[in-house]
C-alpha cells in the first residue's frame, strides 16, 4: 500500500486494526471459545443465550448473523450483550469498520487476520481467517499475507531491538489529527554515532 496518496485508505486500515485489536482483547482476555476450530477454552463469564435475549438484543444478533453468514452470533458479541449499549455501539463500530469503501471487505478481513496474527490472538486468527476465506481468499493469497506478516514482524522486532529511528519524513498533522497536506514535512532526526 506504499505510495498510495489517498489518506482514506490509511484511516480505514487504522479503523480495522483498532476494532480488531479491541474485539480480540475481549475474546482472548475472557477466554471465549474459538468460533471455527476445536478449542478447550471455556469463557470465564457466561455468554448471552440468543434464544432468551431481549427483542433489542435479538435484532442486533440477527444483523450480526447475517453480516457474518453464521447460524449464531460470535461469542464476543454474545458476551457484549450483557450491556445493550456496549453491544449496540461496538456492533455499529465493527459494521462501519468492515464496510466496503476504499478497501473492500475481503481486504479488511485479511488486514484483521494480519493484525490478529501480530497480536497473537487465537480468537482473532480463527475468526478472521474464516471470514477472509468465506469472502474468497485463496490459499496463495493466504500464504502471501502470512509472508508479509512474518516479514513485517521480523523487521519491526529488529528495528525495535536496535532502537532505530524512522528514516523517512514524518507527516505533520492538522488540528483534527489528520495529516495536513499543506504543512511542511518534518524530517526524522539523524542518529549520532
Amino acid at each position: 500500500m506504499q505510495g498510495l496518496s489517498d489518506d482514506r485508505i490509511w484511516y480505514e486500515v487504522a479503523y480495522v486494526a483498532g476494532v480488531t485489536h479491541a474485539l480480540n482483547a475481549v475474546a482472548d482476555g475472557l477466554r471465549l471459545p474459538l468460533e471455527f476450530s476445536a478449542s478447550a477454552r471455556e469463557p470465564i463469564l457466561p455468554l448471552a443465550d440468543p434464544a432468551t435475549a431481549s427483542p433489542e438484543v435479538k435484532a442486533i444478533f440477527e444483523e450480526i448473523v447475517e453480516f457474518y453468514a453464521l447460524d449464531r452470533p460470535p461469542a464476543v458479541f454474545r458476551w457484549m450483550a450483557r450491556d445493550m449499549g456496549f453491544l449496540q455501539s461496538y456492533w455499529a463500530a465493527t459494521r462501519q469498520a468492515f464496510a466496503d469503501r476504499a478497501l473492500d471487505r475481503r481486504m479488511k478481513e485479511v488486514l484483521a487476520f494480519a493484525a490478529s496474527m501480530t497480536g497473537k490472538s487465537d480468537y482473532g486468527v480463527d475468526f478472521h481467517l474464516r471470514e477472509a476465506r468465506r469472502l474468497g481468499l485463496t490459499d496463495q493469497a493466504l500464504t502471501e499475507a502470512v509472508e508479509v506478516v512474518q516479514l513485517f514482524n521480523t523487521v519491526t522486532k529488529i528495528a525495535d531491538a536496535l532502537r532505530l529511528e524512522p528514516d523517512f519524513d514524518a507527516v505533520t498533522s492538522g488540528p483534527s489529527g489528520a495529516p495536513d497536506p499543506a504543512a511542511p514535512r518534518a524530517t526524522a532526526p539523524t542518529p549520532s554515532h
